[in-house]
């Protein structure tokens, strides 16, 4: 619930900071398709920072939720463990990981698929183990050597699946709560009900996480007992 929240509260401060960016803040409330509230350029670009890093903040919680297996309650060393560390670092790694699959999908598409199957696990390591962006690239890199097919059919189903659900709960949503309360209400709800399927997927990429971890944990000592 403070997941969905907290992404409520970014969607209208960011709306907020970008109608007054583009000096639009003038025009009548109820002509917008854009939830937004009357605040200073400084006051609404300074709340979206602070609510989007308080995101960021919540998905590392629910990272380490997934990932330790805690259905009914969480840890109180979940919340505060190593936080200014892991936060910069996932912070920095995410804008990382974007960026290779971005320069990846200009150059070409397949490299641009082929970095987020093998990063997929870095905001995870970073998360659940405290390690720093360059060492969770790595970490995902070596979890998913040898695993690329499976976790990219795994990714298309689940991709698919949070894709056309949340996509038709949107337009419900849109539709009605437009006809009922205008557009900017429509475009809050809309997006606010994929921040659940986020929260979903997040859950299916700890499962396979912790599985490859897991494997990869037991085949590390036989592959040093044959060398030896």
């Amino acid at each position: 619930m403070a997941y969905v929240l907290v992404g409520a509260a970014w969607q209208v401060l960011f709306y907020s900071a970008v109608v007054a960016a583009v000096g639009q803040s003038a025009a009548p409330s109820g002509a917008s398709a854009l939830p937004t509230v009357g605040l200073p350029i400084a006051v609404s670009a300074g709340g979206a920072v602070i609510t989007l890093v308080l995101l960021q903040y919540l998905t590392v919680v629910a990272i380490r939720t997934f990932v330790g297996g805690h259905a009914r309650t969480i840890p109180t060393e979940f919340y505060t463990r190593n936080i200014p560390y892991v936060l910069v670092n996932s912070i920095v790694g995410s804008l990382a990981f974007g960026l290779l699959i971005f320069v990846g999908s200009v150059l070409f598409v397949v490299p641009g698929i082929i970095a987020y199957v093998a990063f997929i696990f870095t905001l995870l390591y970073i998360a659940a183990e405290d390690q720093s962006f360059i060492a969770a690239f790595r970490s995902s890199w070596s979890v998913t050597r040898g695993n690329w097919l499976r976790l990219f059919g795994l990714l298309v189903i689940v991709l698919v699946g949070i894709t056309v659900v949340p996509g038709v709960l949107s337009a419900v949503a849109s539709a009605v709560f437009t006809a009922s309360f205008g557009p900017a209400l429509a475009t809050l709800a809309s997006g606010t009900l994929t921040l659940p399927f986020s929260l979903l997927l997040l859950g299916i990429l700890a499962e396979a996480f912790t599985q490859l971890r897991t494997a990869q944990d037991r085949s590390e000592p036989r592959t040093g007992a044959s060398a030896a």
